[in-house]
């Protein structure tokens, strides 16, 4: 319980944490949550590694159903991965 609590914690201070650090270690970070990182009309697009692609399109879809007034159900497909 206490390892998942620390866990929400350093996500939710996630952006705070990574402007503290050094270059290096940004860089290092960037690599293991981004890849296929490409320059497209003066901008710069990546992919997200998997398990990171799963977390963005459950808050993406999940922001879309807040917006329409619903939620996204605890057993939607999206959080049951390879099941």
């Amino acid at each position: 319980m206490e390892d998942g609590v620390r866990l929400l914690e350093l996500a939710r201070n996630a952006s705070h944490l990574f402007d503290q650090q050094a270059p290096g270690e940004k860089k290092r970070i960037l690599n293991l949550v981004l890849s296929n990182f490409e320059w497209h009309q003066g901008e710069v697009r990546a992919a997200f590694r998997q398990p990171f692609d799963l977390l963005i399109e459950t808050a993406t879809t999940a922001a879309a159903q807040e917006a329409r007034g619903t939620k996204l159900p605890a057993g939607h497909p999206v959080w049951l991965g390879f099941l």
